[in-house]
């Protein structure tokens, strides 16, 4: 197995990827926040968070962000065994998944790995552990198939992720649908077992603990690119959810991958 690329990517301005050729490995992203334009043979998509591209060796591909922020998790690899994971099922090139904080961890995991020293990575668990990603994609896409929801309760999830980091209302969901407000928080919570400001949250919060772990910004900062109100709001909502204030939370973080 070897790796090329491999890490997350948040950009707050308009991006594109530095070459657009035809790749010599495969690629598998995952967007996790705004949205992407991806352009595959001539082929153009929309990614939004949630979505899952898979890019051949072969393939011709482009990607752009038009309007910022758009964050992505990304691995370019080749090898016999994502190979042998290629052919043995048919798959389509763009998938949506609900994002899973153990799928992250995992990519995380191996992003920490090739980043060590030549010297002293393990090329046993690199494969391991892309191994274990490549099944675990396989199964959150095999769960959305088996779990479809109603396509209006995706609609409502879609205008969400892509107004996150806005100060949207719930009152605007229900517009972008054509449905009453009443309908719009029924549906969708019988759909995701989630209120619309939890799942709105739970995408902000996820946006904002990456940022810590992968970006400069101040939190007040990182608040604010996450969609939160104010600085004391997201404290609040933050220490509930991890158990720790933010400034601790990161400072941990740091301590471990230093280790």
């Amino acid at each position: 197995m070897e790796i090329g690329f491999c890490g997350y990517s948040y950009h707050t301005t308009t991006y594109t990827f530095p070459f657009a050729n035809r790749l010599d490995t495969y690629l598998i992203r995952l967007q996790t926040a705004g949205t992407a334009r991806i352009v595959v043979n001539g082929e153009t998509m929309i990614t939004r968070s949630g979505d899952v591209l898979i890019v051949r060796p072969g393939d011709f591909y482009e990607m752009h962000v038009d309007t910022p922020a758009s964050g992505d998790y990304h691995i370019f690899c080749t090898g016999h065994s994502i190979d042998t994971w290629w052919h043995a099922t048919p798959r389509g090139r763009l998938n949506t998944i609900a994002i899973d904080s153990r799928l992250l961890s995992l990519w995380q995991h191996i992003t920490e790995e090739v980043r060590r020293p030549p010297s002293e990575q393990s090329a046993v668990l690199i494969e391991t552990l892309v191994q274990a990603l490549l099944l675990m994609l396989d199964r959150s896409i095999q769960d959305v198939h088996s779990q479809a929801r109603p396509p209006v309760v995706s609609r409502m999830m879609r205008f969400i992720e892509a107004h996150v980091t806005s100060d949207f209302k719930v009152s605007d969901v229900a517009d972008a649908v054509g449905l009453s407000v009443s309908r719009t928080v029924h549906l969708f919570k019988e759909g995701t077992g989630m209120t619309i400001i939890e799942y709105a949250q739970s995408i902000r919060l996820q946006l904002a603990e990456e940022q810590m772990r992968y970006t400069k910004h101040s939190l007040e900062t990182i608040a604010e690119l996450s969609g939160f109100r104010s600085y004391p709001y997201f404290h609040r909502i933050f220490k509930r959810k991890y158990g720790v204030a933010p400034g601790v939370y990161r400072t941990l973080q740091q301590k471990n991958e230093k280790k």
